[in-house]
């Protein structure tokens, strides 16, 4: 246990650097939970997989932009890891802040740990007066990190100013799950207005508003928005956005906007870009929510770059990075939200299949099929949802559904 400041602290290794951070063991609850939040300056390990992806994407954007020397907005640093890391493991020059006093210190003590004095700083500030600051003094940024506890919301806005003028990729962390699930539905209409909603594909749900609330402010400034990766994973939505100019555009990335429908009925999910009120399948109310997203959630050519680049980067959770490329790639091309097996199997009174039956049925009648990363008992598929149900009714040799 160290003692730099006046609260215990350790050193930690994440990646290819060492940071001083809180001692977790200092800031746990009743039930063995470290909890972040209580810390004197917030550092969260559970993290490190969304920093580990973050870096891979880094190092291709790098690449694809032909520059030595990526541009990184952090305005959200904590004790600076995640900055640092990309200076250390993606070779960027970072420009960071944080609002609290105690964090500034200890993100410049990690950045002297690290050595990397030359390449980033840190000020005391808001986030968003560090990204008006950018925006001012006309800082060439390429990628905008907004890493928040909670909502990302109330710095989008300011996040949007530079990346428009710049040119800049926004990435984006969501951790308010509860609202965007549809859980805390009076949230959810504050924070991203949307009809709040509760689907059984409440992780792609979140995703999907979350990407529809960006779009939304993003085209208001006559800008569209290319969605270049959008996973959920543990607890929270990570997002990648980059902006293009021109009203057509805005007009263009407004056109994926949808609301999503769920029948609490029979199951059946889908898109709607009116708000239907009755089920297609069996003519019961329909959940709406929205709008939100409704396109791909990742682009091919980057992902199968970070794929490349998890051979360059061996420091990282390398197994756990392949795996979730591996699926996101795999269902990138289909945009329909996933099903459950136990979900599907329960409004059928049917035994659960696997997975990997369903697909395999599935993709023998000619359609696309897949698993998800949302979940591991779910599938994504292009077919129609009496298709899935004859798939599932057949392979318990029950009678077909009809159509």
């Amino acid at each position: 246990m160290s003692r730099v400041f006046n609260f215990p602290t350790k050193i930690a290794r994440e990646g290819l650097v060492r940071v001083l951070i809180p001692d977790l063991d200092a800031y746990r609850r009743p039930d063995g939970i470290y909890e972040p939040a209580w810390a004197p300056v917030f550092y969260n390990p559970r993290m490190s997989f969304n920093r580990d992806v973050a870096v891979l994407f880094a190092r291709v954007l790098s690449k694809t932009l032909g520059t030595s020397k990526l541009l990184v907005a952090e305005p959200l640093a904590g004790t600076g890891v995640r900055g640092i890391r990309y200076a250390v493991e993606a070779g960027a020059e970072v420009r960071m802040s944080d609002i609290s006093r105690v964090a500034v210190e200890i993100a410049r003590w990690n950045i002297r740990l690290n050595k990397v004095e030359n390449r980033v700083s840190i000020e005391r500030g808001h986030a968003n007066k560090l990204l008006y600051k950018l925006v001012e003094e006309g800082a060439p940024i390429n990628l905008i990190d907004i890493d928040p506890f909670g909502s990302p919301i109330p710095f989008i806005d300011a996040a949007i100013e530079v990346a428009s003028r710049f040119r800049s990729v926004i990435a984006v962390t969501a951790t308010d799950t509860a609202p965007l699930t549809g859980t805390h539905s009076s949230a959810l209409r504050r924070r991203y207005w949307v009809q709040p909603g509760r689907t059984e594909w409440e992780k792609e749900q979140a995703v999907r508003i979350l990407l529809g609330s960006i779009i939304r402010r993003v085209a208001s400034i006559d800008y569209g928005a290319e969605v270049l990766l959008a996973y959920y994973t543990d607890y929270y939505v990570r997002a990648y956005l980059g902006l293009v100019r021109g009203a057509t555009r805005a007009d263009n990335s407004l056109s994926r906007l949808d609301y999503g429908v769920y029948c609490p009925w029979c199951g059946y999910s889908g898109y709607s870009s009116a708000t239907p009120s009755r089920c297609p399948i069996c003519h019961h109310s329909l959940v709406v929510v929205g709008p939100l997203y409704s396109g791909k959630l990742c682009n091919l050519e980057l992902i199968q770059g970070m794929v490349k680049e998890i051979q360059e980067t061996p420091w990282i959770n390398t197994k756990r990075a392949e795996k979730l490329l591996a699926t996101l790639k795999s269902e990138c091309e289909l945009t329909k939200p996933y099903y459950r097996v136990d979900r599907v199997s329960a409004f059928l009174k049917v035994e659960v299949p696997k997975v990997a039956e369903v697909i395999e049925a599935l993709e023998e009648l000619g359609y696309r099929a897949t698993r998800t990363h949302f979940d591991p008992r779910g599938f994504k598929t292009d077919a129609p949802y009496y298709e899935i149900l004859n798939v599932f009714l057949s392979l318990r040799g029950s009678p077909q559904a009809s159509r």
